[in-house]
């Protein structure tokens, strides 16, 4: 596959170019395709970089100039619109849309096989003004009510502030009863930690506090997934961390594309392959 423009600057404050994000996928392209195969796909693409004022799109419908041997599936909005979206399930398609400007893959919860059940519930824990430390306390305390429930849980970060905790829904029912367990879980951390986490949607009514975020667990909506580059300036990585890993110490801004990737090629093994089996 031959690539284009690969000298241009993506991330100016970190000095990686296009070339270096194609490389990048394609190192991780090991690890992150078993968490997007199969799965409808939205695109972050910025053609032009993480450069202020440039264009950024959220693209879901697959255009028609993209090659036939790309992976499609056709579903409704809400509103009926037919949308047809990529599913990348290789490689290639993976360094191609890199090439056409994504640099964020957003992923459905379910994969094609059965799109009204998720494979997973997902606690967004979102800081806003809070400190990093009521975040990774939120998520310990979150670990230990999902232990409980003997299947084991996954933490991440989210490539940008905050954390990501995601726990397999091998429970029956479908996006509805998903989220209103996950909804269940939350409402539980902040009746056990109510002066750091809060469930409230607005942000003037957070008050300081990490806002526990389940509103993505349901049909339609997108998660990030682990081993996706992030469009901030900083060139961040959402990362998949051991639980042991989760101290006040802990600082998400440390996992840069250069340095996220030195570490997979150190551990060589995926911390969430469990997540998705």
């Amino acid at each position: 596959m031959q690539f284009t423009n690969t000298d241009k600057i993506w991330f100016p404050e970190a000095g990686i170019t296009k070339g270096n994000v194609l490389e990048f996928y394609q190192s991780v392209a090991p690890l992150l395709l078993r968490h997007v195969r199969d799965r409808p796909i939205t695109l972050e693409r910025l053609p032009d970089g993480v450069v202020p004022g440039a264009p950024r799109f959220w693209q879901k419908n697959t255009p028609s100039y993209y090659p036939s041997w790309i992976p499609r599936i056709e579903l409704p909005t809400e509103t009926g619109k037919i949308v047809q979206y990529t599913l990348v399930n290789d490689r290639d398609t993976l360094l191609y849309l890199v090439n056409q400007g994504a640099i964020t893959f957003h992923v459905w919860p379910s994969r094609t096989s059965s799109l009204d059940r998720p494979d997973y519930v997902l606690f967004d824990l979102d800081p806003g003004k809070a400190k990093f430390a009521d975040v990774v306390k939120i998520a310990a305390t979150l670990h230990k009510l999902l232990s409980r429930r003997v299947v084991d849980s996954y933490v991440k970060t989210s490539g940008k502030t905050g954390l990501h905790v995601l726990y397999p829904w091998k429970q029956t029912g479908d996006y509805d009863a998903a989220r209103a367990w996950a909804m269940q879980i939350a409402d539980e951390v902040v009746s056990q930690l109510p002066d750091i986490a809060t469930t409230r949607r607005l942000k003037s009514e957070r008050q300081g506090h990490v806002y526990v975020d389940v509103i993505q667990n349901a049909k339609g909506h997108h998660v990030v997934p682990p081993y996706v580059l992030r469009a901030v300036p900083q060139a961040t990585v959402s990362t998949p961390l051991h639980w042991k890993e989760l101290t006040p110490r802990l600082d998400p801004a440390k996992f840069t594309m250069r340095a996220a990737l030195r570490r997979f090629q150190q551990q060589k093994e995926d911390l969430m392959a469990a997540l998705v089996s």
